[in-house]
């Protein structure tokens, strides 16, 4: 039975996707009441490239030690054990991932549907965590002591003293109370589906990353499932998009007939449903993500990798983070800027590094010569494969993308 909807909640979280639940996972456990809003009712579809990274995994064992074992054991998630870059010029390297505990795959493959139900039935099963689907906040607007919400219909309203926001980039809701919230100009667009009958898949479930010409600085993706299915999509900037002659979804097929290593792949593969797409708001830079009796979670803080696209992971870190300093507001009923501010300097003192770094690749990517150059050599070069695991985890490592020696050291293999 759901819980009968309050006036007012002293926490509040808008969006029940990995970034609201984790903030309400973590709250519950430390002992604090919060409320968790979603316009759906669950499960539901979330459109996504379904990829749960290592990210993913060493957040939820954070939450709980079990709960990665418990997702891996209901059978819906698929072991991923690398990842498989495809150059412009279709020369593939394999990119080994890094298993963080070594009876849990690095990472995993599942439907959104059902791993942020999943999440989603940890939280409600904690007595202090109360679930409200079905409830579209349509207005957010400032009292003296609070925030006020209110639905899409004007029959529902409650106060709030602290909002964690993590219903994507809505700037249709965030900018009634936060006019200086950034547009779309620098987002991305992303559609994807599901086929059955996709061949050539590694057995080891390696996520696929296709550069193609016409998506730069994004690419096609594949991400296989276990039962022979697999999702499949394309990323690319809405600028780019604006200046395409066809629909996302004719692109797709355009470019899975273009490139005949793709044809081959996918002569036996049949669509399931219907595709479905979805913007993609980057990281361009850091902006305010906290404020008075506020702070932006996730999508809405725009903390999507612009290279890689890694979300789920950076949202759920967003979470934590989030949920680490609203315990501390409640515990000293202080929900003011100075307050909340410490989650923005937090979230990026954990994220900001990586998302530099992937800015800066997603500028290097625009490049197709430099793709075909480094994947090509990756392709022949075991040390440069290594090379580019360690880039994948060791903070070091990735830092030394800033240095233009260590490009040229990359390319001549030395």
């Amino acid at each position: 039975m759901m819980p009968t909807l309050q006036n007012h909640s002293e926490i509040t979280i808008i969006g029940a996707g990995p970034a609201g639940i984790t903030a309400a996972l973590a709250l519950g456990k430390k002992g604090i009441p919060c409320m968790l809003i979603d316009q759906d009712y669950f499960p539901r579809e979330k459109i996504c490239g379904d990829g749960l990274s290592g990210k993913v995994v060493s957040t939820l064992n954070k939450i709980d030690p079990e709960y990665a074992r418990q997702l891996y054991q209901t059978g819906m998630a698929t072991d991923s054990w690398s990842v498989r870059f495809y150059a412009p010029s279709s020369k593939m390297a394999e990119i080994d991932f890094r298993p963080s505990n070594q009876s849990i795959p690095p990472g995993f493959v599942c439907k959104r549907a059902g791993f942020d139900n999943f999440l989603l039935e940890k939280a409600i099963n904690l007595p202090l965590v109360t679930f409200h689907p079905g409830i579209e906040v349509k207005k957010i607007s400032r009292s003296m002591e609070n925030l006020l919400l209110e639905d899409i219909n004007g029959t529902w309203k409650m106060t709030t003293n602290l909002l964690l926001i993590a219903c994507g980039a809505n700037r249709n809701l965030i900018g009634t109370f936060d006019p200086a919230y950034p547009g779309i100009e620098n987002e991305g667009i992303g559609i994807r589906a599901y086929f059955k009958n996709v061949s050539g898949c590694s057995a080891r479930n390696a996520i696929e990353i296709h550069f193609l010409r016409e998506l730069l600085p994004w690419y096609l993706w594949i991400f296989p499932f276990n039962n022979h299915s697999a999702n499949v999509g394309l990323a690319l900037p809405v600028r780019l998009a604006r200046k395409q002659d066809m629909s996302l979804k004719r692109l797709l097929f355009h470019l899975i007939e273009k490139y005949p290593y793709l044809k081959a792949r996918f002569s036996g593969a049949e669509m399931l449903g219907k595709p479905a797409a979805q913007r993609l708001p980057f990281y361009t830079g850091a902006f305010p993500i906290a404020g008075d009796r506020y702070m932006l979670l996730g999508d809405a803080a725009r903390l999507i990798d612009p290279f890689t696209g890694e979300g789920i992971g950076n949202a759920m870190v967003s979470g934590m983070v989030a949920a680490d300093v609203a315990a501390l507001c409640y515990q000293k009923k202080d929900y003011s800027t100075n307050a909340s501010q410490h989650y923005h300097e937090k979230v990026y003192q954990k994220l900001k590094h990586d998302l530099d770094i992937g800015l800066r690749l997603h500028q290097l990517a625009i490049n197709p010569r430099l793709l075909n150059m480094v994947i090509g050599r990756a392709s022949k070069s075991l040390k440069i494969r290594n090379l580019l695991t360690e880039m994948l985890y060791d903070t070091n490592t990735k830092g030394k993308l800033r240095n233009r020696l260590f490009h040229l050291k990359v390319f001549l293999r030395l």
